[in-house]
């Protein structure tokens, strides 16, 4: 008898854990624009000559749009591409938890380009791969500031930046 509650009442579990999962990686709407800060580090530092550089980034955003119930997110980056301070590109993997503990795992293209008057520009392109709205298309855009203009001509090169970063996420089903 015990024996019978015990697989019943696990079973049970089971099923509940199961509709949970599969909600969580359902394909919904979404039409979520983003805005907040970021601080963004290369490992080497971005210099004039490209070379295989690491990326690791964290940012706060306050959101609004569809659905209503998210208005923020704290954004986590990695990538690693052939970087510089002429232009640069790589892939990424965003890892966003969301205000209501769901979160969304994406997958991308990184471009990466720093202008004259010394702002990175980085923009991450990529589709959500698991989590909350996967298939939804992703797009972040960073002008990070970094105060020393001859930074890129150093070894050590242009080592963190920060400044403001944007998150749009699109889903029209």
């Amino acid at each position: 008898m015990k024996s019978t509650i015990l697989f019943k009442s696990v079973s049970g579990l089971f099923v509940v854990l199961s509709l949970f999962a599969t909600m969580e990686a359902q394909a919904q709407t979404v039409l979520l624009a983003c805005l907040g800060s970021e601080v963004t580090e290369f490992e080497p530092g971005l210099t004039n000559d490209a070379r295989q550089t690491h990326v690791s980034a964290l940012g706060t955003d306050g959101c609004a749009g569809l659905p209503l119930s998210l208005p923020s997110a704290i954004v986590t980056t990695e990538g690693d591409g052939i970087l510089g301070c002429g232009f640069g590109q790589g892939t990424s993997t965003i890892h966003i938890p969301w205000s209501d503990d769901t979160v969304s795992v994406v997958s991308g293209t990184t471009a990466v380009n720093v202008k004259p008057a010394g702002e990175v520009v980085i923009v991450v392109t990529g589709m959500v791969v698991g989590g909350r709205f996967l298939g939804a298309r992703v797009v972040r855009t960073l002008t990070l500031l970094q105060t020393d203009l001859l930074a890129c001509s150093t070894p050590e090169g242009v080592t963190d930046v920060a400044g403001v970063a944007t998150l749009v996420v699109t889903n029209l089903l």
